[in-house]
């Protein structure tokens, strides 16, 4: 490994700019700049406050210095949020002001000028946008970041960004042929599986991987309502703090309950994604200069967006993995060696959820969670499983037509940026499906080009995104601008006074597929907005750790009689509880879905039925919309043909892991923990 005074030697153009005023580099620069500088395409995975992205933005800056100052883009820094390209752009525009080298950013918030700058931070789906409207501007690309990529894989996000990729690709190969491809670099926390990520995002990358060794001093305390909250916030030592939620609806009703009941002076905030642009910009500047405040917020916050330094972080319920549960305690407590944070569990459950998460966050960081928690009877369980969402494709496909200059797509188009096991078999039924469904009709021989309902999407705009609500839904918007503001499934009379961003606002107008919203300061609220929203599922790890603590052994099940049947705890999290469910009632066994950890049957159990794959396989596809529900399948995934929408399901289930799961299975008897086991029921 070079040695400091070697890397700095290697970047007189950006160390001013950059490491001057610390007169160092961190770890993670160190290891990182070499590899980049040699144009490889790299991976890092470090913690927070690490210095990944200076670490990034130095060298590749380094290597084209001079080009950089010409009026082109050059590169692409593609972030999870509108609200972390801002703070990357607030952070990173001051270094380069004296350089000749132009920043800008483009998001759903903010478009740049009228003249693309060198540097461009956007989101995924801004980066679709332009491919459609300016794909001219990605010719001379020569670099691509992708920021938070932990937070963006094995989504449909991820699988949007690999679409992307070959795409620009595309664009640069059909100008200039003997073009090297661009440059890659992907920046993460710690995840379980970097090399498989490495595989999805980069060509031939470097994994630089440095683990956290930030120790996590948490407390867990009951909420049992939310008076609770507010005796915790008044007896904790804190100026700041974070409090997070794990719905829009609970962040509305904490705000309003601690104003009315904090009983000492804080400014309350909220924030989530659905508030407005301006307003979410207003509330992280006012919450960063408050002396004394309250930000009451959904994971919108879990990134580094800058909101000044916050003194307690407080999870009013637990978050479902140990990223999110990472994210979010690191925005306190940054500068300090410890990591502290208030955990209130709202269930027993919930509190066992919190221990799992706590004791996977002290482990991750030396990539022992997934082996424990699976054990060595389950070798080819210790990485993530992954499996790319076809519904990605229909997006795509409409996002292509667009893009075309005949308003057209043919199925070789979407073969040049489908993952390989894509057959070209899935692209011909996905494109005769949506013929079918009124998307899409025939062109000149061999196209496709839109029909009456792509049309209406179009018009809205509403291409560009794998994530939120199911298309042509309902829509909130504002009433004067017409700028959405929620997707709802719910339809409220004109004259409704609805609860969005802690204030009161009217339903002045209603139409096919939106009505809109207006301010109503001196009204009274008749219903808290009700916005689409999915439940996320608790993972496999997760519940696996739960049971370690119990003492049960990889692959032991427990159970606890209660008449007339019997509590059968599988802990195998949401989606595989789920469809062991589904196999036990294919076997003629009553049973019903409880929670991530358990299940209940009509009769006693002490063995699983006998493994039969076809029969497995078949309980699988009825239920593939079930299963799909519990998973992050896109947007557009009710648009696939039916026997993709299934095959795709079981890919994301990962039958072949299921059955090894059950075929191992014991079960046992232990009443020393049937207390423990019984406060997991609810």
């Amino acid at each position: 490994m070079l040695t400091q005074q070697e890397v700095k030697e290697r970047i007189p153009n950006t160390w001013p700019l950059f490491f001057a005023r610390h007169g160092r580099f961190t770890p993670v620069q160190q290891q990182t700049i070499p590899h980049i500088l040699e144009g490889h395409d790299v991976l890092i995975v470090a913690g927070t406050a690490t210095g990944k992205t200076e670490a990034v933005m130095a060298p590749l800056l380094e290597l084209n210095w001079q080009q950089l100052k010409q009026p082109k883009l050059r590169m692409l820094y593609i972030c999870p949020t509108r609200a972390l390209v801002r703070d990357l752009y607030e952070r990173l525009h001051p270094a380069l002001d004296d350089t000749g080298i132009t920043m800008g950013m483009k998001t759903g918030d903010v478009q740049p000028g009228t003249q693309y700058p060198t540097i461009l931070l956007t989101t995924p789906e801004s980066t679709d946008s332009l491919l459609t409207r300016s794909p001219r501007l990605f010719i001379d690309l020569w670099a691509i970041i992708l920021d938070e990529i932990h937070l963006f894989d094995n989504t449909p996000r991820g699988d949007h960004v690999r679409c992307l990729l070959p795409r620009i690709e595309r664009i640069r190969q059909y100008a200039r042929p003997d073009a090297e491809p661009a440059q890659r670099v992907a920046l993460s926390a710690t995840i379980l599986d970097p090399q498989g990520v490495a595989q999805r995002y980069l060509q031939d990358g470097v994994v630089v991987q440095l683990p956290s060794d930030r120790e996590i001093v948490a407390d867990i305390k009951p909420l049992y309502d939310l008076e609770e909250l507010v005796s915790a916030l008044a007896g904790r030592p804190s100026f700041k703090s974070l409090v997070f939620c794990n719905s829009r609806e609970e962040v509305e009703s904490a705000a309003v309950y601690l104003r009315q009941h904090l009983p000492h002076f804080a400014d309350i905030f909220v924030h989530y994604s659905n508030l407005d642009a301006a307003m979410r910009r207003e509330v992280e500047e006012q919450f960063a200069h408050s002396a004394v405040a309250v930000c009451v917020a959904t994971s919108t916050l879990e990134l580094g967006v800058d909101i000044g330094s916050v003194d307690d972080v407080v999870l009013l319920g637990a978050p479902p993995d140990v990223t999110s549960f990472l994210q979010r305690i690191g925005r306190g407590s940054r500068r300090a060696e410890k990591t502290q944070v208030l955990c209130m569990p709202k269930s027993p459950g919930e509190w066992a959820r919190f221990e799992a998460l706590l004791s996977l966050a002290q482990e991750i960081g030396h990539q022992r969670a997934e082996k424990k928690a699976l054990g060595s009877s389950f070798p080819d369980l210790q990485s993530p499983s992954y499996s790319f969402r076809p519904s990605v494709l229909v997006q795509q496909i409409f996002s292509l037509i667009r893009q075309s200059p005949t308003g057209s797509v043919r199925p070789a188009d979407v073969r040049r940026i489908a993952p390989a096991e894509v057959t070209a078999e899935d692209i011909r039924k996905l494109l005769s499906h949506l013929a079918y469904a009124g998307y899409l009709q025939s062109g000149r021989p061999g196209e496709w080009k839109p029909d009456e309902k792509l049309q209406i999407l179009l018009d809205q705009h509403e291409i560009y995104s794998n994530i939120g609500a199911e298309v042509l839904g309902i829509v909130a918007v504002d009433a004067h601008t017409g700028r959405t503001i929620a997707h709802t499934d719910q339809v409220y009379p004109k004259g409704t006074v609805v609860l969005f961003g802690g204030k009161p606002m009217e339903v002045v107008w209603y139409e096919k597929y939106r009505f809109g919203l207006a301010p109503a300061p001196d009204r009274e609220a008749d219903h808290i907005l009700r916005i689409r929203k999915s439940y996320a599922a608790i993972p496999f790890v997760v519940t696996q750790t739960v049971a370690r603590s119990l003492a049960l052994e990889p692959g032991q099940m427990a159970i606890l009689p209660q008449e007339p049947g019997t509590w059968l705890f599988h802990f195998w999290g949401t989606v595989w509880g789920s469809l062991l469910t589904t196999v036990l009632i294919a076997n003629g066994i009553g049973a019903e879905f409880v929670n991530e950890y358990c299940l209940y049957t009509e009769q006693p159990m002490t063995q699983l039925p006998p493994w039969d794959e076809k029969a497995v396989e078949k309980a699988a596809r009825r239920t593939a919309m079930a299963l799909a529900s519990r998973l992050e399948m896109g947007r557009f995934h009710h648009l696939l043909p039916a026997d993709i929408v299934v095959s795709a399901t079981l890919d994301q289930v990962n039958l072949a892991r299921f059955g090894q799961l059950f075929r191992a299975a014991t079960i046992t008897d232990n009443a020393r923990i049937y207390q423990q086991l019984h406060s997991l029921t609810g």
